[in-house]
Protein backbone atom coordinates (compact mmCIF):
# COMPACT_ATOMS: atom_id res chain seq x y z
CA UNK A 1 0.00 0.00 0.00
CA UNK A 2 1.62 3.25 -0.66
CA UNK A 3 1.53 5.83 2.00
CA UNK A 4 -0.51 8.78 1.96
CA UNK A 5 0.81 12.30 2.99
CA UNK A 6 -0.92 12.32 6.12
CA UNK A 7 1.12 8.82 6.99
CA UNK A 8 4.34 10.27 5.64
CA UNK A 9 3.74 13.95 7.89
CA UNK A 10 3.23 11.46 10.99
CA UNK A 11 6.37 9.21 10.07
CA UNK A 12 8.16 12.55 9.86
CA UNK A 13 6.90 13.86 13.15
CA UNK A 14 7.94 10.95 15.23
CA UNK A 15 11.53 11.54 14.06
CA UNK A 16 11.46 9.19 11.23
CA UNK A 17 12.93 9.61 7.64
CA UNK A 18 11.28 9.25 4.51
CA UNK A 19 12.59 8.72 0.98
CA UNK A 20 10.83 11.55 -1.44
CA UNK A 21 11.22 11.63 -5.32
CA UNK A 22 11.03 14.66 -7.22
CA UNK A 23 12.81 16.69 -10.23
CA UNK A 24 16.02 16.06 -9.11
CA UNK A 25 15.58 12.60 -8.28
CA UNK A 26 15.55 10.43 -5.03
CA UNK A 27 16.28 12.17 -1.49
CA UNK A 28 15.94 10.87 1.74
CA UNK A 29 14.15 13.67 4.34
CA UNK A 30 14.10 14.58 8.24
CA UNK A 31 12.06 16.95 10.42
CA UNK A 32 15.00 19.74 10.35
CA UNK A 33 14.21 20.16 13.90
CA UNK A 34 14.62 16.85 15.27
CA UNK A 35 17.97 15.60 16.47
CA UNK A 36 17.49 12.19 16.02
CA UNK A 37 16.33 12.36 13.20
CA UNK A 38 18.93 15.19 11.55
CA UNK A 39 21.78 12.79 13.00
CA UNK A 40 20.04 9.54 11.61
CA UNK A 41 20.16 11.86 8.08
CA UNK A 42 23.71 12.82 8.35
CA UNK A 43 24.58 9.28 9.23
CA UNK A 44 24.84 8.85 5.32
CA UNK A 45 27.39 11.45 4.86
CA UNK A 46 26.40 13.61 2.67
CA UNK A 47 25.45 16.98 2.16
CA UNK A 48 22.27 18.85 3.12
CA UNK A 49 19.26 20.71 1.28
CA UNK A 50 16.23 22.60 3.39
CA UNK A 51 13.10 21.77 0.83
CA UNK A 52 10.72 24.39 1.56
CA UNK A 53 7.31 24.79 -0.43
CA UNK A 54 6.85 28.30 -0.89
CA UNK A 55 9.38 31.79 -0.65
CA UNK A 56 8.01 32.54 2.81
CA UNK A 57 9.32 29.69 4.30
CA UNK A 58 12.99 31.63 4.09
CA UNK A 59 12.20 33.98 6.95
CA UNK A 60 11.39 31.45 9.21
CA UNK A 61 14.89 29.66 8.25
CA UNK A 62 16.89 32.65 7.84
CA UNK A 63 18.42 35.41 10.25
CA UNK A 64 18.72 37.69 7.66
CA UNK A 65 17.25 37.38 4.15
CA UNK A 66 19.30 39.41 1.38
CA UNK A 67 16.55 41.14 -1.01
CA UNK A 68 17.46 39.88 -4.17
CA UNK A 69 16.59 36.19 -2.91
CA UNK A 70 13.11 36.38 -2.33
CA UNK A 71 13.01 36.51 -6.65
CA UNK A 72 15.38 34.76 -7.24
CA UNK A 73 13.87 31.59 -5.38
CA UNK A 74 10.23 32.02 -6.19
CA UNK A 75 10.76 33.01 -9.75
CA UNK A 76 13.03 30.09 -10.52
CA UNK A 77 12.16 27.58 -12.85
CA UNK A 78 14.58 25.05 -12.59
CA UNK A 79 15.65 23.86 -9.60
CA UNK A 80 17.87 25.80 -7.79
CA UNK A 81 19.60 25.54 -4.62
CA UNK A 82 20.31 28.52 -3.03
CA UNK A 83 23.59 28.71 -0.08
CA UNK A 84 23.01 31.30 2.24
CA UNK A 85 24.45 32.55 5.89
CA UNK A 86 22.77 32.60 8.85
CA UNK A 87 20.63 29.72 9.52
CA UNK A 88 18.17 29.45 12.70
CA UNK A 89 14.94 27.16 13.36
CA UNK A 90 17.36 24.30 12.64
CA UNK A 91 17.98 21.51 15.01
CA UNK A 92 21.22 22.60 16.75
CA UNK A 93 23.12 19.69 15.25
CA UNK A 94 22.51 21.75 12.26
CA UNK A 95 23.59 24.99 13.31
CA UNK A 96 27.14 24.58 13.66
CA UNK A 97 27.19 25.71 10.13
CA UNK A 98 26.89 28.74 9.34
CA UNK A 99 25.54 28.26 6.24
CA UNK A 100 22.28 26.20 5.15
CA UNK A 101 21.50 25.43 1.16
CA UNK A 102 17.62 26.19 0.77
CA UNK A 103 15.70 24.85 -2.45
CA UNK A 104 12.39 25.48 -3.52
CA UNK A 105 10.05 22.42 -4.30
CA UNK A 106 8.94 22.68 -7.49
CA UNK A 107 7.37 19.28 -8.14
CA UNK A 108 3.38 20.19 -6.80
CA UNK A 109 3.22 16.52 -4.78
CA UNK A 110 6.56 17.68 -2.66
CA UNK A 111 5.27 21.15 -2.45
CA UNK A 112 2.00 19.19 -0.57
CA UNK A 113 4.03 17.19 1.68
CA UNK A 114 5.73 20.11 3.12
CA UNK A 115 2.62 21.95 3.00
CA UNK A 116 0.98 19.40 5.18
CA UNK A 117 3.79 19.20 7.38
CA UNK A 118 3.98 22.72 7.98
CA UNK A 119 7.51 23.12 7.75
CA UNK A 120 10.80 22.62 5.32
CA UNK A 121 12.03 19.24 5.00
CA UNK A 122 15.61 18.32 5.69
CA UNK A 123 17.04 16.10 2.64
CA UNK A 124 19.99 14.61 2.24
CA UNK A 125 19.65 14.59 -2.01
CA UNK A 126 21.27 11.56 -4.12
CA UNK A 127 20.36 13.06 -7.20
CA UNK A 128 19.41 9.33 -9.06
CA UNK A 129 16.70 8.02 -10.55
CA UNK A 130 16.71 4.98 -7.88
CA UNK A 131 17.14 5.29 -4.50
CA UNK A 132 20.11 3.81 -2.97
CA UNK A 133 20.33 0.55 -0.62
CA UNK A 134 21.91 2.27 1.71
CA UNK A 135 18.87 4.78 1.99
CA UNK A 136 16.50 2.35 1.30
CA UNK A 137 17.41 0.67 4.89
CA UNK A 138 16.64 3.76 6.64
CA UNK A 139 13.24 5.07 5.32
CA UNK A 140 9.75 4.46 7.16
CA UNK A 141 8.21 5.43 3.55
CA UNK A 142 8.49 6.12 -0.15
CA UNK A 143 6.58 8.94 -2.00
CA UNK A 144 6.64 9.90 -5.40
CA UNK A 145 8.41 9.11 -8.75
CA UNK A 146 11.77 10.39 -10.28
CA UNK A 147 11.33 11.53 -13.65
CA UNK A 148 12.86 9.78 -16.71
CA UNK A 149 15.07 12.57 -17.13
CA UNK A 150 16.44 14.17 -13.97
CA UNK A 151 17.02 17.60 -13.36
CA UNK A 152 20.38 19.01 -11.25
CA UNK A 153 19.97 21.96 -9.53
CA UNK A 154 22.19 24.90 -9.97
CA UNK A 155 23.98 25.87 -6.58
CA UNK A 156 25.07 29.24 -5.74
CA UNK A 157 25.88 30.92 -2.84
CA UNK A 158 24.27 34.27 -1.56
CA UNK A 159 26.42 36.58 0.74
CA UNK A 160 24.06 38.81 2.80
CA UNK A 161 24.22 42.00 0.96
CA UNK A 162 23.70 40.13 -2.19
CA UNK A 163 26.54 38.69 -3.68
CA UNK A 164 26.45 35.70 -6.01
CA UNK A 165 28.57 32.98 -6.86
CA UNK A 166 27.78 30.07 -8.54
CA UNK A 167 28.96 26.19 -7.43
CA UNK A 168 27.88 24.57 -10.15
CA UNK A 169 26.01 26.03 -13.05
Amino acid sequence: MTPTIRDLTYQLRQGHLIAIADETGWSVAADPANDTAVRDLLALDRETTLLIDQVGQLSLYLTNVPEVAWDLVEFAENPLTVVFEGPKNLSPVLLVSASVAIRRALSPDIQRLIGSFGKGLLTVPFETATLLDEALAMVAGRFGSAPAKLQLPRILKLGVNGEIKFLRK
